[in-house]
């Protein structure tokens, strides 16, 4: 048993707090050789207040001390040498308990430790036991799967030895098949190769058309920058011209302006001569439109004539050969009809002065 299970049987026991308290004092010093102490006693019990357990244990040490007080009762005995007898047993009493408690404590410790041990072997027992149940679990697992495994190889065996002879039956299909589609392979190797030299023939005529093509495209390509080349040449004369044509036009109108300046200088003069000289301008002025009117128009020639030239050289390098020869020609006779390539001719008018 424990103290506290002692303490328990104790508490039952007891009729009151103090005598619970003396009864705990007694289990602590007599059977597991402890000094009471007050806080030890409380910490044990809890049960009324701090005083309870002092008191308690005044009684316990008041009470030892009684019973281990000897009296040595012999009337002729001096009281002195009765006391100091009574002293010598109450100590041959304690020295007899000390060596009785020591001797007990070694003895609970060698029980102690004996429990201990056997403690530690039943607990290793214990799982030496539990290991071999585990293993013996673990045994006939292993044997249940092993069964099942060998159920399944079994079936897996069958399966393919089934398999294996449908193998065997489809690998002498497929040896026929091989050899007939052999036969097949060689005479389709014959008609292929009878195919290819005709391709092959077939190839070579078509390149050689596409190198005579290539040749006419070429010679094609050549002629057309030789035209455009001229035409360009043709233009570039045309610039000139309409260039040579508005200086002269700008030098006659300097000139018309400087005979305006001298017809309005006789108009002073005179106002039949002014008159005169007013008819004079304003046959002049329309003159001048004329030709102004001539330049804008070569002017608008020229750029249709651009615009032409143009247009013929994107048509030519998309259309075939035989269309871009039929429009060459006919740009050709386009540019010749607008423009002839001729020289202006130069209107002169001679101013007659009527006199005063």
């Amino acid at each position: 048993m424990t103290l506290e299970s002692d303490i328990e049987v104790a508490r039952q026991n007891a009729s009151d707090t103090q005598t619970l308290y003396r009864e705990v004092c007694a289990l602590l010093f007599f059977r597991y050789g402890e000094t009471p102490t007050a806080n030890r006693l409380y910490q044990l019990v809890r049960k009324g207040s701090m005083s309870a357990p002092a008191k308690a244990l005044r009684d316990f040490w008041t009470d030892v001390r009684d019973k281990t007080r000897v009296d040595v009762g012999r009337p002729d005995l001096p009281p002195e040498v009765a006391a100091a007898a009574g002293e010598f047993a109450a100590q041959m009493w304690r020295l007899s308990s000390d060596a009785a408690n020591a001797a007990l404590d070694v003895f609970r410790q060698d029980a102690d430790a004996q429990i201990a041990a056997a403690r530690e072997q039943a607990e290793q027992q214990d799982r030496q036991r539990q290991e071999a149940v585990d293993n013996a679990e673990r045994a006939a697992n292993d044997v249940a799967t092993l069964r099942a495994r060998i159920a399944g190889l079994e079936a897996r065996i069958v399966e393919l030895q089934t398999a294996n002879d449908m193998l065997t039956s489809q690998l002498a299909a497929s040896k026929e098949e091989i050899t007939a589609g052999t036969a097949a392979l060689a005479d389709a190797r014959r008609d292929f190769a009878d195919e290819l030299a005709k391709l092959r023939r077939s190839h070579e005529q078509n390149e050689q058309r596409l190198a005579a093509a290539e040749k006419r495209a070429l010679l094609e390509i050549e002629s057309e920058r030789a035209t455009a080349q001229r035409l360009r040449k043709e233009l570039q004369a045309s610039h000139e011209r309409a260039a040579t044509l508005e200086a002269e036009s700008r030098t006659e109108r300097d000139a018309l302006r400087d005979e305006l300046a001298a017809a309005k200088a006789e108009l002073a003069a005179s106002d039949a001569r002014h008159t005169v000289i007013r008819t004079q301008l304003a046959e002049r002025d329309v003159l001048l439109a004329e030709r102004l009117a001539a330049t804008e128009l070569l002017r608008e020639r020229i750029d249709t004539l651009s615009r032409r030239i143009e247009a013929a050289r994107t048509e030519k390098t998309s259309a075939r050969p035989a269309r871009r020869a039929r429009e060459k020609s006919t740009a050709q006779g386009r540019a010749t009809a607008g423009f002839s390539g001729g020289p202006f001719v130069k209107r002169s008018t001679t101013v007659k002065a009527r006199e005063d």
